[in-house]
């Protein structure tokens, strides 16, 4: 493959060891096999090299990762932290279309047109890995396992977002709070964290505009759940007590 390069070595963190390469002491790298294991991949990566490195990127909370018409250079794996994708329309409203954490991919909406067609805001601090645009654009070589592994990713991202579109806008409103809850509890159990406690990222404007709710709604699902026993909630901070009873308020 033909993989941005830089010293090989310990797989998070490269070295100076690699005598043909060359690294600035504040760059960071991330081998395609961490990059595999982030996108929970299940192809066969049989070329997999630990000294073929892809450059990290980190933003501070607020920071922009993306905007909407920067030309597209390549997608982004979410290696820490959590971010916010929306568009915003000709009037100037905003619609949050998602919240990307460990593991997720950005910026497949740019190879369409060439350009990015969202803007990704950092909610906490980042640290991103990206897939450089030549990796899989060539038009010279057959597909690689950087090409099956973005296209891969990119499928898995268009079903998950139309499996949270559909399930968002098939229930009554609070229902589509609690169905959010439980969606971000099997995020965070995907991404080895605990299901039952965990802390929200986003605030609860930005869960409303997702849901196509009022915030008022949101707070108000939030204190139901709350008063039911089946959550409780101290400002971002969730505690599911019962999975299944947050089930079943989804109705």
């Amino acid at each position: 493959m033909n993989l941005q390069t830089a010293p090989g070595a310990a797989r998070w963190q490269p070295s100076l060891a690699h005598p043909a390469l060359k690294l600035e002491s504040d760059e960071r790298w991330s081998t395609f096999q961490e990059v595999v294991e982030l996108l929970q991949f299940n192809g066969q990566v049989p070329d997999a090299d630990d000294h073929e490195l892809f450059r990290r990127r980190r933003l501070k909370a607020g920071q922009s990762a993306l905007r909407m018409g920067q030309p597209f250079d390549g997608l982004y794996v979410v290696r820490l932290g959590a971010l916010k994708t929306s568009m915003t329309h000709v009037n100037g409203a905003e619609h949050v279309l998602a919240f990307p954490m460990k593991g997720d991919l950005l910026g497949y909406d740019g190879i369409c047109k060439n350009q990015y067609l969202s803007e990704v805001v950092a909610l906490t601090d980042c640290d991103l890995i990206k897939i450089p645009a030549a990796e899989f654009m060539s038009t010279s070589r057959g597909c690689n396992d950087v090409e099956r592994m973005a296209y891969w990713a990119i499928s898995r991202e268009i079903a998950q977002e139309q499996t949270c579109y559909a399930l968002s806008h098939s229930a009554k409103s609070e229902a589509r709070v609690a169905r959010f809850l439980r969606i971000q509890s099997d995020r965070f159990a995907a991404m080895g964290y605990s299901p039952n406690r965990f802390t929200l990222p986003m605030t609860r404007r930005d869960i409303g505009n997702h849901l196509d709710v009022t915030l008022e709604t949101v707070s108000r699902a939030f204190s139901a759940m709350d008063h039911l026993g089946i959550i409780t909630v101290d400002r971002r901070e969730i505690h599911i007590h019962s999975l299944d009873a947050l089930r079943e308020f989804e109705g």
